[in-house]
């Protein structure tokens, strides 16, 4: 292993999770979801900086029945907010010289342009993990759903999966701008090891 930090992005349902954390298990290195940091914030009701009200954008009613693109533009934002903090934790695991893997889709490519992240750029692995097919992914989220669907009307779900299409195009394109590794998914049983091998290769 010559990294010290794994970072593992993604669109919903992409297999980030699981990803990590069999390769966590299988390295021996602890895995954070950056959902958690996400919603602490949220929960905690966090004053951040200005130009950070996106990371509450999802907790707006209405929130879901906006367009495809305003939805995939929130999802953008939130990565942009969350970077600030990612980049703390990037800094002080490579620092104190601890492995980590993290995952979400709160991971963005450029956070890894973001200075002291690029300062030890040496130590520090990412990998974006894209479905291209809409349906495949309209497939996934569905089956993952389950009840949190219920409520929710066959258009909203709709622009929902639109939208994190959307956004998984939009992290493919900016990770092959920043020279960053991109994943399909598929076969599930085994992307972890498709996920490392990529991650060599793009060095």
């Amino acid at each position: 292993m010559d990294w010290l930090v794994l970072l593992i992005g993604g669109h919903s349902a992409a297999g980030k999770t699981t990803a990590a954390e069999r390769l966590g298990r299988a390295l021996g290195v602890p895995w954070l979801m950056v959902d958690d940091l996400r919603l602490a914030f949220q929960r905690a009701e966090v004053t951040l900086p200005s130009g950070t009200e996106a990371l509450y954008l999802d907790t707006q009613p209405g929130f879901r029945r906006g367009t495809p693109e305003e939805q995939c533009a929130a999802l953008i934002d939130v990565g942009h907010v969350m970077s600030a903090a990612l980049e703390a934790i990037v800094e002080n695991h490579v620092d104190q010289q601890l492995p980590i893997v993290i995952e979400g889709d709160g991971i963005v490519p450029s956070l890894l342009a973001r200075p002291p992240v690029l300062e030890r750029a040496a130590w520090i692995r990412a990998a974006f993990i894209v479905e291209p097919d809409e349906s495949a992914l309209r497939t996934a989220l569905a089956s993952r759903r389950g009840t949190r669907a219920v409520g929710r009307g066959r258009d909203e779900l709709q622009a929902e999966s639109k939208a994190k299409w959307m956004f998984g195009q939009w992290l493919a394109e900016e990770a092959s701008r920043h020279g960053l590794a991109v994943v399909e998914p598929r076969p599930w049983d085994t992307l972890p090891d498709r996920l490392l091998e990529k991650v060599a290769r793009a060095r």
